[in-house]
């Protein structure tokens, strides 16, 4: 028996949302304001109010409630309910104000604590480990199977995207945004769609199906593994030479991350979601996977890791995620062409608490003469909020390359009480958080409540020589500790 979803009052949704405030505003699109619902006796809400879509009748948005209402998947985004009323408000007219009726349709989703997917996507060297984006790849597919094949009617997304891939408080992803466009998209495909995720077929001839959306999957996964810098590149070289570099950079980030235990299966299985990624986009829409083949071979790549491998890998992403996300984990350091600071080369290191926890961060150079400041760099990130440094290198030599494994950054990091590490004197910073991590080293359980990161430096090419003079040796190192509530979002957005 079908179920129709839950109408919910309006007056409800004004008082979750404090009004439809500003403050509660966690994200905004094409189809309306998206607001934090939250009631003292029930769950987190996302309530998207939609703007006026006259391509839209009432009718055919009561059927898509419905529709809507009956998929259940754990990697879709579920509908829980709908607000459809009509209210009456003033109008000017003809020098006087008279009453008009004014219709209020909202959507109400469930909420996703971790956001959406872009915030992840832009470097490969992101706060995911690879066991976290394999994960993210495995729900995306179940995801788009249910949609395709597991549904009473099967539905073609056509705008999947890292944005319309939302994340819960356990990083499953979830997929949304693919019911009011496929309505307004009905004899006006110009509207569908995002360019960079869009098939060739549907640019060059409106042409739709199912292999729309494993062409948008694959463009995911390849920009999930590699991140934007490789993917921009890879349209420059060949694919046994892009699966080459990608596969290389993440088998020495794992090796760091399994502290010597073997990293073959998880290296083989990168290189098969690389190759499942690269037929996804093939150019002749017949040439792609269907998305039960795609799923059939990642089960096929998880064979490939042996259980005390995965084991332990699952245990390093539990305890990471206590903690800070760090983004990038490779610190890259492009060599700058204006004026007198041609020999200088900046980088910015955004450390991410998602947790309730005040967490403390030290941050030591390997080769400290190369960089502005010679002293650690050390801090408190607050609950729920980002703290960004500035880096700035001093002089790449010829003998600075990409593969110059001497140079890095260790950063130390613990979870703080409410009141360690106040009030300390500024010339005397570095000295007290250094021997607060020696002690804290030393405590029972340290392993676990000490988490010691290696962030890889790489400079894009050798420096030339600079006709200026050396730069003064001030320290231009920045910490911005901000509040991020944005970080607590948020039903996806259109483009």
């Amino acid at each position: 028996m079908d179920v129709e979803p839950w109408a919910i009052s309006f007056r409800f949704l004004r008082d979750t949302t404090n009004d439809f405030s500003e403050e509660r505003v966690i994200g905004q699109g094409g189809y309306g304001i998206v607001y934090k619902g939250v009631d003292r006796d029930g769950p987190v809400i996302a309530v998207r109010k939609l703007y006026p879509i006259r391509e839209i009748d009432d009718e055919q948005l009561q059927k898509e409630f419905t529709g809507l209402k009956m998929l259940n998947h754990p990697n879709i985004v579920r509908l829980l309910g709908y607000c459809y009323e009509q209210e009456q408000f003033l109008i000017p007219y003809k020098e006087k104000k008279i009453f008009a009726p004014r219709k209020i349709r909202l959507l109400c989703f469930e909420y996703m604590k971790n956001g959406s997917l872009d915030q992840y996507i832009k470097d490969a060297s992101s706060g995911l480990s690879w066991h976290g984006r394999y994960q993210i790849i495995k729900g995306i597919s179940e995801g788009l199977r249910y949609l395709h094949e597991g549904s009473k009617t099967p539905i073609i997304h056509m705008n999947l995207k890292p944005s319309n891939i939302l994340l819960d408080h356990n990083m499953t992803p979830k997929i949304a945004d693919f019911g009011l466009r496929r309505l307004v998209g009905e004899g006006n495909a110009r509207c569908i769609g995002t360019i960079g995720y869009m098939s060739p077929e549907f640019i060059e001839r409106q042409v739709i199906s199912h292999k729309c959306d494993i062409y948008s999957l694959g463009v995911i996964i390849i920009k999930l593994i590699t991140g934007e810098r490789l993917y921009s590149g890879h349209f420059d070289m060949s694919s046994d030479r892009f699966i080459e570099l990608a596969h290389e950079e993440w088998r020495e980030r794992l090796q760091k991350t399994l502290n010597g235990m073997s990293v073959e299966g998880y290296s083989q299985q990168i290189k098969k979601c690389l190759e499942i990624a690269l037929k996804c986009v093939e150019l002749d829409r017949h040439e792609r996977p269907s998305i039960g083949d795609i799923i059939d071979r990642l089960n096929e790549t998880e064979t490939l890791i042996p259980e005390e491998v995965r084991a332990v890998h699952n245990r390093i992403d539990s305890t990471h995620s206590e903690l800070l996300e760090v983004h990038p984990q490779e610190l890259y350091f492009p060599f700058m062409l204006k004026g007198r600071y041609e020999a200088m080369s900046s980088c910015s290191l955004q450390l991410k608490n998602r947790g309730d926890n005040r967490v403390a961060f030290m941050l030591v150079a390997s080769n400290p003469d190369r960089y502005l400041t010679k002293i650690p760099l050390c801090g408190i990130v607050p609950p729920r909020c980002v703290y960004t440094l500035s880096l700035t290198m001093l002089q790449q030599t010829a003998s600075t390359s990409s593969s110059d494994s001497s140079d890095f950054f260790t950063l130390y990091t613990t979870a703080v009480g409410q009141h360690d590490l106040l009030d300390v004197p500024k010339d005397v910073v570095s000295v007290e958080y250094d021997y607060f991590f020696k002690k804290a080293q030393k405590m029972p359980g340290a392993r676990d409540k000490v988490q010691v990161a290696t962030l890889k430096v790489i400079c894009d090419r050798p420096a030339t020589k600079s006709a200026g003079r050396s730069p003064s040796p001030e320290v231009i190192i920045r910490s911005d500790a901000q509040q991020v509530s944005s970080i607590d979002v948020h039903p996806t957005e259109p483009c």
